[in-house]
């Protein structure tokens, strides 16, 4: 009596066997394809976020140890600008254009350059029309 048993669940199991063997569908291959890429991808942008956060930490704290170059009296070497006019100018611009916003460098204009004759030398040659 314990035959039949036996062999009803092996019966269902072979089955069971070949349902499972049965191919999965376009849709189903695809799908997870896809999640695949996506989590390469998430996996990648954080790798890049993270480096590009250590790069820009390394910076922060390179600029904080060197600062400004001045000497004992506090009198900043000529061409240097003072600190305080650097983070007027930064704010000015933060305020200005909002968001992130770096600036590359921060200069005097050369006194001798006269920028208003330049001015006026563009506008003479915008108000004739080209033949």
């Amino acid at each position: 009596m314990l035959y039949p048993q036996l062999l009803a669940v092996t019966s269902s199991s072979v089955e069971t066997a070949s349902q499972i063997s049965d191919p999965i569908s376009f849709q189903t291959a695809l799908l997870v394809i896809i999640a695949g890429a996506l989590l390469f991808v998430a996996k990648n942008l954080a790798s890049l976020n993270h480096r590009i956060s250590s790069v820009e930490t390394g910076k922060k704290s390179n600029n904080r140890s060197t600062g400004a170059t001045s000497n004992a009296n506090g009198v900043l070497p000529a061409g240097m600008i003072a600190p305080e006019v650097v983070a007027a100018i930064s704010a000015a611009i933060h305020t200005t254009l909002g968001g992130r916003n770096r600036i590359l460098s921060i200069g005097q204009i050369c006194p001798n350059r006269q920028a208003w004759s330049a001015e006026g030398r563009r506008q003479v040659f915008s108000s004739h029309k080209v033949r």
